[in-house]
């Protein structure tokens, strides 16, 4: 497959030297007109509520694409809709068994000269998790997944970029002028045997990157350990692995968001005392940062959610023994499941905002003063635009969030 689309692709690229076209690509910023917007159907109610408030939120102003893995289930997602203010008729249904929810991840878009959109088609490695995690070949079924980019690219008749290299679309941030936000460790982590020089040249080539700004670590509870331990005591996370969409964002070409945790706030949870000096890190790391184009940034500091709040706790039962015995629990210990949580995890798409919120009955008032805060900043980061907070911890549980769900199709001006 990858063969016949460098094939296709020769029309475009090999027209230019490498260099040239390097400089004429860029990737496109989220807040640029989109086409249309993926998801994929889950068949599980608690991410399928949320999916429909995205689509909800989402389909006056575009186009709507939804993966579904076969006719069944496009039957049960199109029974599942009629609960919510959807229009059916005028959502694309592809048929794609391979598809994986978060389709943030799995394909990247590129415009090359005169505005004309490309796709770059990295490998994959479902999140770092190959061959470090799990020490085996990958599986030929899983591997299927991160070719949706060489199948996406042959149903849009779009040429291709291909590469060698791992990365996934949550762990780029584009400011779309050519500075990226990436974190070191997650670069690093998924090319082993590569240079930051090296993955830097990989990505001026690939994205058209004119500047780099490597961000480090990232959020605890999203970061993979050794055989999926726990990152303290019976704390456990499950994110993408050091994604910078958890992280940090791009709001406009100059300004970015990040999170804060206020000193005091370090002492009530574990996870966020191991998550205040990376924050303040990276905070130090933006504050002497510039653009491709030398402009400082401006940096926003938004709220991070109550942990102890969101987390999911569990007592350990004969069922779950195997997956917790090598760390040192018995059936019976109680173990916190960590959500990939986090307000930067927010979508931009034409005239509206989809960000997070959390607080549900049964909280403290502590987490909905957070939801409101974090509204209240994005209001103000996009007066042109409509901030819709949707209800997410059913999502974050897997290891994702609203952008991760996600993925626009740029407008591509010809």
């Amino acid at each position: 497959m990858r063969n016949t689309i460098q094939i296709i692709s020769l029309s475009l690229i090999t027209l230019l030297p490498t260099v040239a076209m390097a400089q004429t690509l860029r990737v496109p910023a989220e807040w640029e007109n989109q086409e249309k917007v993926w998801l994929t159907w889950f068949g599980q109610e608690r991410r399928d509520s949320t999916s429909c408030r995205v689509m909800e939120a989402l389909q006056p102003n575009v186009k709507l694409s939804l993966n579904v893995a076969s006719d069944s289930m496009k039957a049960v997602a199109i029974k599942y809709m009629a609960n919510y203010k959807i229009d059916v008729s005028n959502i694309e249904f592809v048929l794609d068994e391979y598809i994986d929810f978060y389709t943030r991840d799995y394909v990247f878009f590129v415009k090359g000269p005169e505005e004309k959109l490309l796709v770059v088609c990295f490998e994959y490695s479902a999140y770092g998790m190959y061959p470090d995690f799990y020490g085996i070949p990958m599986p030929e079924e899983e591997s299927k997944f991160g070719k949706w980019d060489e199948r996406l690219a042959k149903k849009l008749n779009l040429p291709a970029i291909t590469s060698q290299f791992v990365f996934e679309g949550g762990g780029i941030e584009s400011n779309g002028n050519g500075t990226l936000l990436i974190i070191k460790e997650m670069a690093l982590q998924r090319n082993p045997q590569k240079t930051i020089p090296e993955i830097e040249e990989e990505l001026k080539r690939t994205l058209g990157a004119r500047k780099i700004i490597w961000l480090s670590n990232g959020l605890i509870e999203d970061r993979l350990f050794p055989k999926f331990g726990p990152f303290y005591k019976n704390y456990f996370g499950g994110g993408a692995n050091m994604h910078v969409d958890e992280l940090c964002r791009f709001v406009d070409e100059t300004t970015v968001v990040l999170p804060y945790i206020a000193l005091e706030e370090t002492d009530k949870s574990p996870v966020d005392s191991l998550n205040f000096p990376m924050l303040e890190d990276n905070y130090q790391i933006l504050k002497n940062a510039t653009t491709a184009d030398g402009k400082k940034l401006k940096i926003i500091r938004i709220p991070m959610p109550a942990i102890e709040q969101i987390k999911y706790s569990m007592t350990i039962k004969d069922s779950d023994y195997d997956r917790f015995k090598d760390f040192g629990f018995k059936i019976g210990d109680t173990v916190n499941l960590i959500p990939a949580a986090s307000y930067c995890n927010f979508f931009i798409s034409n005239k509206v905002v989809l960000l997070q919120k959390y607080w549900e009955p049964g909280m403290s008032d502590v987490q909905r003063q957070k939801d409101e805060e974090a509204n209240k900043i994005f209001k103000q980061l996009f007066p042109d635009r409509q901030v819709l907070q949707i209800y997410s911890r059913t999502v974050n549980r897997g290891g994702g969030g609203i952008h991760c769900m996600t993925h626009e199709l740029p407008v591509s001006r010809p």
